[in-house]
């Protein structure tokens, strides 16, 4: 082995400038492929980590769903509970000193821990003085405000908010002055950015008109979310009706957001390994291979097949180990880019973050890799005959091409001569692997950005919501000068509850179609038609182990009821629930089974003409704004991931790309002879142009169009788990046209290549082309 170590250190030597440029190349693969693996491990650890670094998220989530007075003093007595924090909404709104109404937040009366954020300026409220309040980042930009100014509070009575919710023009409640003392922020802001204000708990002591109130429950040690719904179902009749939660600091919507950009990354990552293992092994095998001459020189000399073997191998593994060495240097030092995006805000430690376990398994991995890809290259490559005939397929076809230049094209694209280091075999490999990545990343991104822009995919099939302004009802007459609009092309009526199927918490829709076709979209199955049947989210039907054809017993607030699963729909984002996935749709009679109280809150419209022209030419309307199609969390979330595809394409373009052109500039270095015997033969410089432009291109066009189905068949299957994960529509799109003109692109590029390649061979006389013979 003495003799295989020298001339390992004599080559490397001499070759010093081949061996730095190809360490090089290690390095910045690996660096980028194990910076995406740091910064997916990053990513999907930064909810856990912000929830540590916050002190913890509430043991448990309970919502008090009436308009009634808050019940947090008679949940905070249970034996099993150790603390309350709570919150109610406030039927109030603000205006500046001189009159101008802000009617951009949301009011808020309580703790303002209840709403997952921090004191991040000033201080808090006194809870016993109703004149102060907090408020978060979001406000204080858009209202300009600033620690110390003053604002004015109108309200309104309880009976107004039951009437007329927020369409009143004539507020009755307490006005006072109110004064901002401190600034909140927190992880619950990327929920819903709506700028919130929170009064001090003293306000609750007036006669105001209050909706929703959210505690966040801490518990004994001993007891969990079980021991404390039995708490309440046998404390009182109205504490039975409160709805638990498990807590959270981090939404599931920001949570599932989080992690698909995670698994974007991961993904990215796994793509981006497998392409740039199979580019780089290319790359190394044809930097170390020993041509058909070499090898018989050394076996002159007395080296046997494993000493060659283990020769090359030897001078393969030294750029191999320091370049993947030296990328998780370089990735450790782009760390500081992770997690990007609204994720960052959930980092509790920006900057440089040094992943361990993923940088050094990642290191030892290409290693691994690219050793085991060099040994079985060089290893098949030394069996391989010293004739390099083309297989009898590639023959035949390049005898039946009908054309000299495309049948010598072919077999200078799929013969490998004894001389030459390149295999066609990997080069189509490492193109296909590639194409396939780049093909597959872009049907996942082109449908993750349609599912965004088309709101009926996650539930929005309508234009606008009429109503849901927090009254307990529609006004009279609304649905019937609705109906009566020619400009409403469908009328659908929505009335909200909740429901327990065993001891999860079901939001259940009510519904009515007046005229059109503005129902819910169908998954599976159809809606149900009878007061016995119930359409379920994906992940509500999950969740309690529901499917299509079986029977699911509700306990609603006045009475239970079994209900037959007719199908599976995209819930519609109405009132408290974001939809997509989670709750239940009803028929309006179904619901009054389970709510006798449940009246319809909402009346959702498709229209002829836009949503300002229409309700702005309606006096009527003018009190009862419109809302327009609602965007759930979930799906603003996943708008801020949508990028992460096109990254991905665009890294495996660039792998493809470097693939066909070394493999180009290796075949041209290594078809000298063929070149200059062509030439001796007759042929001139066009000739010879148009045989390596058919070269170029069959092999570029074989891997493309296997490369191109399986992309597809790929990104589908991919974005049809990530739509089903949120309950979403689950068909893919295809983009044939931006697929076909990426395949121009890429044979086109080889030829590219070709061309600047193979201008010297074409404009030098045979002679000197067989000089380095």
């Amino acid at each position: 082995m003495k003799a295989v170590i020298y001339r390992v250190r004599i080559l490397l030597r001499t070759r010093l400038a081949a061996t730095l440029g190809v360490t090089l190349i290690v390095t910045v693969v690996c660096g980028v492929v194990i910076a995406f693996a740091a910064g997916a491990k990053r990513t999907s650890t930064a909810p856990d980590r912000y929830t540590a670094a916050f002190g913890g998220a509430a043991d448990a989530q309970v919502i008090q769903d009436d308009r009634g007075k808050p019940l947090d003093r008679q949940v905070a007595a249970l034996p099993g509970v150790q603390s309350v924090d709570s919150m109610s909404f406030v039927f109030g709104g603000l205006s500046d000193a001189t009159g101008n109404s802000l009617d951009f937040p949301l009011v808020f009366s309580g703790s303002f821990r209840a709403a997952g954020v921090r004191l991040v300026e000033g201080r808090e409220p006194d809870p016993g003085n109703e004149h102060e309040f907090v408020a978060t980042r979001t406000f204080v930009q858009q209202s300009h405000t600033r620690i110390g100014d003053a604002l004015n509070l109108t309200t309104l009575t309880p009976d107004q908010a039951r009437q007329n919710g927020f369409g009143l023009a004539d507020p009755q409640g307490p006005r006072l002055s109110v004064e901002l003392v401190g600034i909140v922020d927190g992880a619950s802001q990327l929920d819903d950015a709506t700028p919130i204000v929170i009064i001090s708990p003293a306000l609750l002591g007036q006669s105001v008109g209050l909706s929703e109130t959210l505690m966040n429950v801490d518990l004994r040690p001993g007891f969990d979310l079980a021991r404390l719904r039995a708490e309440l179902d046998a404390a009182a009749p109205n504490l039975a009706a409160l709805i638990v939660e498990p807590g959270e600091l981090i939404s599931k919507p920001v949570r599932h957001a989080v992690q698909a950009q995670a698994s974007g990354l991961w993904i990215l990552t796994a793509i981006t390994a497998i392409a740039a293992i199979a580019v780089l092994g290319q790359v190394m095998t044809r930097q170390v291979r020993p041509s058909q001459e070499e090898r018989d020189q050394l076996s002159a000399i007395g080296f046997t097949r494993f000493q060659i073997l283990a020769e090359a191998v030897g001078r393969a593994v030294v750029p191999i180990t320091v370049g993947s060495l030296l990328g998780a240097i370089v990735a450790v030092v782009g760390s500081g880019q992770f997690p990007f995006g609204f994720v960052r805000v959930l980092e509790p430690s920006p900057g440089i973050r040094v992943e361990w376990i993923v940088m050094l398994s990642g290191a030892a991995v290409f290693i691994a890799a690219l050793t085991a890809w060099t040994v079985a290259s060089l290893a098949v490559s030394g069996r391989s005959n010293r004739t390099g005939r083309p297989s009898p397929l590639v023959e035949s076809l390049a005898t039946r091409s009908g054309s000299a230049t495309a049948g010598i094209g072919m077999r200078l694209a799929f013969t490998r001569r004894a001389q030459e280091r390149g295999s066609a075999r990997g080069s189509v490999a490492g193109v296909l692997l590639s194409v396939a990545g780049v093909v597959a990343a872009i049907t996942f991104g082109v449908s993750l950005d349609r599912l965004v822009r088309q709101p009926f995919r996650y539930g929005s099939n309508f234009d606008a919501s009429v109503g849901d302004n927090g009254a307990e009802t529609l006004p009279d007459g609304m649905v019937a000068r609705l109906d009566a609009n020619p400009d409403v092309t469908s009328l659908t009526l929505f009335a909200a509850s909740q429901a327990r199927a065993g001891d999860r918490t079901i939001p259940i829709l009510g519904l009515e179609t007046v005229r059109g076709e503005g129902q819910p979209t169908m998954l599976d199955g159809r809606l149900p038609t009878s007061e016995d049947e119930i359409a379920l989210g994906r992940l509500t039907a999950t969740d309690i182990g529901a499917q299509v054809g079986d029977a699911v017993k509700l306990v609603g607030p006045t009475q239970s009821q079994v209900f037959r699963v007719t199908g599976l729909a995209v819930v519609p984002g109405l009132g408290a629930n974001d939809g997509i996935g989670v709750g239940g749709i009803v028929t309006m009679h179904g619901l009054s089974r389970l709510d006798a109280k449940a009246l319809v809150t909402s009346a959702v419209v498709n229209l002829r003409v836009s949503l300002r022209q229409f309700f702005s030419s309606i006096p009527e309307f003018a009190d009862l704004p419109p809302n327009p199609a609602f965007k759930p969390a979930a799906i603003v979330n996943v708008s801020r991931v949508r990028a992460i595809p096109f990254v991905l394409a665009a890294v495996l373009a660039a792998l493809a790309l470097l693939t066909v052109g070394h493999a180009m500039l290796t075949s041209m270095r290594s078809r000298r002879r063929d070149l200059a015997i062509l030439r001796s033969l007759g042929a001139d410089r066009g000739w010879i142009t148009q045989a390596i432009h058919w070269q170029a291109t069959v092999l570029t066009a074989l891997p493309v169009v296997v490369g191109i189905p399986v992309g597809i068949v790929i990104g589908r299957i991919m974005f049809v788990a990530f739509a089903d994960s949120m309950g979403a529509v689950d068909d893919a799109a295809v983009p044939m046209l931006t697929i076909a003109v990426g395949a121009i692109a890429v044979v086109a590029m080889a030829n590219g290549v070709a061309a600047m390649v193979s201008h010297r061979s074409r404009h030098r006389e045979p002679a000197l082309l067989l000089q380095g013979e």
